[in-house]
């Protein structure tokens, strides 16, 4: 019987993986999911939690954290991005209220290097989010920024009175040399 209902997990995972959940433009991810209500309630995808390795614990799996738990392994595991340095869901005071920044990555001395926000798979990126992301970046003073929804990604590189957008976001070791930071 336990076999019967691994298997029955197993698939459901699968079928959320493929249907629920868009293929990314990031690389694939083997995140850690589990039910909140067990083996009782295996289509109510509303009880699913994925496992944060940075806020160590799990989170409600949204179309938005499935972007953003990609994006932490791809910051992690391609682009090297030292863990420690990652804060996830930061709260910021903007214009006299509290908002959370998505990602933010650190510098060494703490000073944060890059923002991202992302976005749920079927959200268009359109200027509204560009305008949310600037807010951020201006309060943060971030000299890097990405924008995503896991299908599209923006890079952004600004200071000295620069805006850039960059093709592909640096690693961690190349981001730091740049003349932005």
């Amino acid at each position: 019987m336990a076999v019967i209902c691994i298997r029955i997990f197993v698939s459901c995972l699968f079928v959320i993986r493929s249907f629920m959940f868009p293929t990314l433009n990031l690389p694939a991810v083997d995140l850690r999911l589990q039910n909140r209500q067990g083996f009782k309630n295996l289509d109510d995808f509303n009880s699913l939690e994925v496992f944060d390795c940075i806020r160590k614990k799990y989170v409600t799996l949204t179309p938005e954290e499935w972007v953003r738990q990609h994006v932490i392994h791809f910051l992690i595991s391609e682009k090297k991005y030292p863990k420690g340095l990652i804060e996830v869901e930061k709260s910021i005071k903007l214009f006299n209220t509290e908002k959370r920044v998505d990602i933010l990555v650190r510098k060494p001395d703490l000073m944060p290097l890059l923002l991202v926000e992302c976005k749920a798979p079927d959200i268009k990126l359109k200027q509204a989010e560009v305008n949310q992301l600037t807010r951020y970046q201006i309060t943060l003073n971030a000299p890097y920024c990405m924008l995503t929804n896991g299908t599209q990604h923006f890079v952004i590189a600004s200071g000295n009175g620069k805006t850039i957008f960059l093709k592909d976001l640096p690693n961690y070791t190349k981001i730091n040399k740049l003349p932005f930071k």
